[in-house]
């Protein structure tokens, strides 16, 4: 285990010294703030400046002003090819871009697909190819083919449309109204209604990164965490800071029985009426350097009720010689459940105490160029603990974990193609599930 987890480590090592070795050949120039091939994801191409001049100066594509689209979906998780977005920018471009109309989605400057009267179609699709089931050699597991992104999305924005509306029409992860109700200078005030992407952790809101696992493999969250509810934004950039709030209130999680456990990509149900959720994020930004506090309450059934927080900080290409090859995330989230009812009492369930979740994570990518960077993930992930701040081994199972990926992308307009290699280990009854994924995904 620990001899695969220094091959991980080795090959980052041997990423980032490529990367620093490059840019020594240019140093002080920091990279350009318009890529000539096209705007990707997750690429230099000036993403994370040009998300920034959304409401918060951090990179947010589900803002109640901004579309969620192809652009910030792929960036947002990798499909397993480990894409992180650049949270908020500046630092890493010479010249920041034009800022985008107030309700410009994401893809408008570049989608190719723009209607009359403010709509714009774009779309994600991918295919991979997959080694499953692998133990550590090269050889073992099985082969598969598989598909996990095939989006249509439609917008209707602009500054001359006060209302308008994002979707993603195929798979209907979410459908909003957004309107904007009051701007003064600096100061910005957005809603949105309707099946929403919840604004929790950092942006992009389409993928997390929590216990090490992005999109598809993400094991703690909901895949796509949308739900139907109301969203209030206030934003707000003074003296080279940048200041977001998003408020909301959804559709929550709940227990299925009283004995069952919380699974947070199982229970965004109703089971007996429809409980409400409330949550708030804060972000603050300045140059390359984001940080968001993410804070989530929801009463469940039979007593209990769930919060959650997260603290994330993002570092996007720092405007140094080498640094500026370089992008970093970090975060943690913790969601305790509370007592059953009957905690305390001679009718008490077993297990009626409080218990918890927790996921952290790690990623840094290292740019060889404007199109090409390798990327390494790491993350702890543990369920149902008691004791401890993070992990509780009186408690631990099969589904406590750490999780580790190193991934070499390649960008070019519009199209990614990854090759990543992902080792999962258990801290209870080790099992020969790592796997080996190619990805090809197309975005417009």
């Amino acid at each position: 285990m620990m001899s695969r987890l220094r091959i991980i480590l080795v090959l980052a090592f041997v990423g980032g010294a490529v990367a620093a070795a490059q840019a020594a050949g240019s140093a002080g120039q920091p990279p350009p703030a318009k890529n000539p091939e096209g705007r990707g994801e997750g690429t230099e191409k000036a993403r994370g400046a040009t998300e920034a001049q959304g409401d918060a100066g951090t990179t947010a594509p589900a803002s109640g002003d901004a579309s969620v689209t192809a652009e910030n979906t792929r960036a947002s998780g990798d499909g397993g090819a480990a894409n992180q977005a650049a949270p908020a920018s500046g630092g890493a471009v010479s010249e920041p871009p034009q800022p985008k109309t107030e309700t410009e989605p994401e893809h408008a400057r570049e989608s190719a697909l723009l209607l009359p009267g403010g709509i714009r179609i774009g779309g994600l699709f991918d295919a991979s190819y997959e080694r499953v089931g692998m133990d550590g050699g090269l050889t073992s597991g099985k082969n598969a083919f598989r598909n996990y992104h095939h989006f249509l999305f439609l917008s209707r924005q602009g500054n001359d449309i006060p209302v308008g509306f994002n979707a993603e029409v195929i798979g209907q992860y979410f459908y909003e109204l957004t309107a904007r109700l009051w701007r003064k200078g600096p100061f910005r005030l957005s809603a949105r209604a309707g099946k929403i992407l919840v604004p929790f952790g950092p942006d992009p809101l389409f993928h997390k990164n929590y216990g090490g696992l992005s999109a598809i493999d993400q094991k703690l969250l909901p895949v796509v965490w949308s739900s139907f509810g109301v969203g209030l934004r206030a934003a707000a950039s003074l003296r080279g800071f940048s200041l977001a709030d998003d408020l909301y209130l959804v559709q929550g999680f709940d227990l299925s029985a009283r004995n069952s456990t919380l699974e947070m990509q199982n229970d965004l149900q109703a089971y007996d009426g429809a409980r409400v959720a409330v949550g708030d994020r804060v972000s603050l930004s300045r140059g390359p350097v984001t940080l968001w506090y993410s804070l989530y309450w929801n009463p469940m059934r039979f007593g209990r009720s769930l919060l959650m927080q997260a603290v994330d900080l993002a570092i996007w290409r720092p405007a140094w010689p080498v640094l500026n090859r370089l992008a970093l995330g970090v975060g943690l989230l913790r969601a305790l459940v509370s007592t059953d009812s009957s905690y305390g009492t001679p009718q008490a369930i077993p297990d009626a105490g409080a218990y918890y979740h927790f996921a952290d994570y790690l990623w840094l990518r290292c740019y060889a160029t404007s199109w090409l960077y390798l990327q390494a993930r790491s993350g702890l992930l543990t369920f149902n603990n008691h004791k401890g701040l993070s992990y509780d081994s009186e408690r631990a199972s099969p589904a406590d974990g750490s999780h580790h990926n190193l991934a070499l992308v390649a960008d070019y307009a519009g199209a990614t193609f990854s090759l990543g290699y992902y080792w999962n280990f258990e801290k209870v009854g080790e099992s020969p599930n790592d796997f080996l994924r190619f990805m090809v995904m197309y975005g417009f």
